[in-house]
């Protein structure tokens, strides 16, 4: 475990790096960055800069290994604090920047094109241009989309279900902490070709996360111990395969049939009650000559991509305790090796997908000691 330095962390430009003794950063390939901040308060900083309803920017950076990193999030609300004569503790909880624009975003136009041409559109109408989005795939999905005044969470979440790219793999919408909040756009198939390999580009191979006694690299140096870790956990293997298989996750023939859409069946309700829902279909009208990006024929090949994420996630492996790998983030691949004798070698050694990373800091005698936790998975 190694330290970072010029540690800081802003609230409303006044740094309160001095009172914060943990923290912890968390990125997905589900989603957006989070984390939690642990604070010592002794100056009542809590009164002065928590304002209500409002919600407060967190500038939080530093550097590692000669690298500087800097990312903006909000503070989120406090949880567990805890009063005493001397002052406060509490926790932060930190949110993506991005979030608060999709919540509160109302979406009500139509667009047409590629997934990616889909999304950037509607990136551009919530986060406006100074937000990057990445767009790591060119989709082969395509059509129209008629948005009816829904959050732009919900309305991305809908092109991202539903795009794939040239060779009918699944796409993700995520961050990490290595791109500084810029969020990228990433299929499957590009995924598990991205192989993380640092170094000279002429030296490079992929990264192998071993355990720290199975060479003598650990004696050789500090980057020697890089990437080394003392607990490997084997969370999920092949687990509940009956119910996966059954929901057709290893292929499954698919017949489609399309009902009379002219009637119109009613139920009559077994309760009289004052509520009524109800729920219109849009008009295909609205497409003229193009096609939904929604249409009923993608549905089987929207199913088809949704067991494809799931499979990824057939293997899903913990490593703890990482000593922090620099520049490190999801939607990477790395090789793992476990033991590497006869007795601890095991077939689920091998190339994994980094499908999550907890970015983990720890004051200990005035240094913020750094750490990570590796979830990796595959089929």
């Amino acid at each position: 475990m190694f330290s970072i330095s010029d540690f800081k962390v802003e609230i409303d430009t006044t740094d309160i790096s001095a009172m914060v003794t943990s923290m912890n950063l968390y990125e997905s390939i589900h989603g957006n960055i989070k984390g939690t901040i642990h604070v010592e308060d002794k100056l009542n900083f809590f009164d002065m800069f928590f304002r209500g309803l409002a919600m407060t920017q967190v500038t939080i950076g530093y550097t590692y290994f000669g690298e500087y990193l800097e990312i903006d999030m909000y503070a989120d609300g406090v949880t567990d604090q805890v009063i005493t004569k001397t002052g406060k503790s509490y926790n932060v909880t930190l949110s993506s920047l991005l979030n608060l624009n999709a919540a509160v975003t109302r979406i009500c136009n139509s667009y047409s094109g590629t997934s990616n041409d889909i999304l950037g559109n509607l990136w551009k109408e919530t986060h406006g241009q100074k937000q990057l989005l990445i767009l790591d795939t060119e989709t082969s999905s395509r059509g129209k989309y008629v948005v009816p005044n829904i959050s732009a969470d919900e309305c991305m979440k809908n092109v991202v279900n539903s795009a794939y790219d040239k060779y009918g793999t699944g796409m993700f919408l995520y961050q990490r902490l290595t791109d500084r909040g810029a969020t990228r756009f990433t299929s499957i198939n590009t995924m598990v070709n991205n192989p993380f390999a640092p170094g000279h580009p002429a030296e490079r191979s992929p990264f192998t996360i071993r355990n720290e006694e199975i060479t003598m690299d650990t004696a050789l140096g500090i980057h020697g111990t890089i990437g080394t870790a003392s607990e490997f956990t084997l969370k999920d293997y092949n687990k509940d395969f009956i119910s996966k298989l059954s929901a057709g996750m290893w292929g499954q023939k698919i017949t489609e049939i399309s009902l009379d859409e002219s009637t119109n069946t009613v139920f009559n309700k077994k309760e009289v009650t004052d509520i009524e829902i109800t729920k219109f279909s849009l008009s295909k009208n609205l497409y003229n000559t193009e096609v939904s990006l929604f249409a009923p024929e993608s549905s089987v090949t929207e199913e088809i991509i949704m067991n494809m994420k799931y499979r990824l996630f057939n293997t899903n492996m913990q490593v703890g305790g990482v000593v922090a790998i620099p520049n490190i983030g999801c939607g990477m691949t790395v090789k793992v090796d476990q033991g590497g004798n006869t007795v601890s070698a095991t077939k689920t050694d091998g190339t994994y997908l980094v499908a999550n990373i907890n970015h983990m800091y720890i004051m200990d005698d005035g240094l913020m000691n750094y750490s990570q936790n590796i979830g990796l998975v595959r089929e």
